[in-house]
């Protein structure tokens, strides 16, 4: 097979955990190659600006944690990335990612950045574990067997998917869901009714709430306590939620249904 004569592959995924699980891979279970994780969740936010899609992930945070990026650019990662190539000679990339909101739209964006690089370039293809379909759900040894499953992407793949990147960039606005294998965008509030659902008409503590919303996205889809806790910002200004205690940090207070 393909992968049986890669000797130093970069092996791509979004994410600090689904890098750790390929690192590991990789030392540990005989997997060729080292890992290389680009830090973001890809469901949500502007992707034609990387200044801007920092500012936008800072209002995230209001009512969240204290902000604790450094970085003012969230494309310098996949600078880095290229700049990794340059200096340790991979013989390919390889691209992990799942058929999911997040990972599907890291795919393409992996090959818009890497369309004019000389290196083949690889996918993974997650299978699905209770539905859901992400990297970082399976454990390194089963990243490291699942290995032999990477297919070669050919340049009209690569082009293919690197101009579905910028449609996805120009068209799908703020929020993205994967709709039968396509990316797509959605208002801002589609997850809003599911919030609601999820917040009792009882006092309850914030994270519980944005919990058990996040328990209750599809497996294409799971959307982050980061984006659910800004939601819940936005349903408590505008009154359809009550809090109770001080929202500077989503561990700090409590919430409920407005009375109807």
């Amino acid at each position: 097979m393909i992968v049986r004569k890669l000797r130093s592959p970069l092996h791509i995924a979004l994410g600090e955990s689904a890098e750790g699980c390929l690192r590991v891979a990789c030392r540990t279970h005989g997997m060729p190659g080292t890992a290389f994780g680009i830090p973001d969740d890809l469901s949500h936010g502007p992707l034609d600006d990387g200044r801007a899609r920092i500012g936008y992930m800072g209002e995230r945070f209001r009512g969240y944690d204290d902000w604790y990026l450094d970085v003012t650019d969230a494309f310098a990662p996949w600078r880095a990335m290229i700049a990794r190539l340059d200096e340790a000679g991979a013989d390919a990339v390889v691209i992990w990612s799942g058929d999911n909101a997040s990972e599907a739209t890291f795919l393409a964006m992996a090959c818009w950045w890497l369309r004019n690089r000389p290196e083949r370039v690889l996918r993974v293809a997650m299978p699905g574990r209770d539905g859901r379909h992400y990297v970082a759900i399976h454990t390194p040894a089963e990243l490291a067997d699942l290995f032999v499953s990477a297919r070669e992407l050919t340049d009209t793949e690569r082009a293919v998917l690197a101009a579905d990147f910028l449609r996805i960039r120009g068209e799908t606005g703020l929020l993205r869901r994967w709709e039968e294998g396509r990316i797509l965008g959605v208002p801002m509030d589609r997850y809003d009714p599911l919030l609601l659902a999820s917040c009792p008409p009882t006092w309850t503590p914030a994270p519980r709430v944005v919990g058990t919303a996040m328990s209750r996205c599809d497996g294409h889809n799971l959307m982050s306590d980061l984006f659910f806790s800004s939601r819940l910002q936005l349903l408590i200004d505008a009154g359809r939620i009550k809090a109770d205690g001080s929202r500077d940090r989503l561990r700090e207070y409590r919430v409920r249904l407005a009375a109807a």
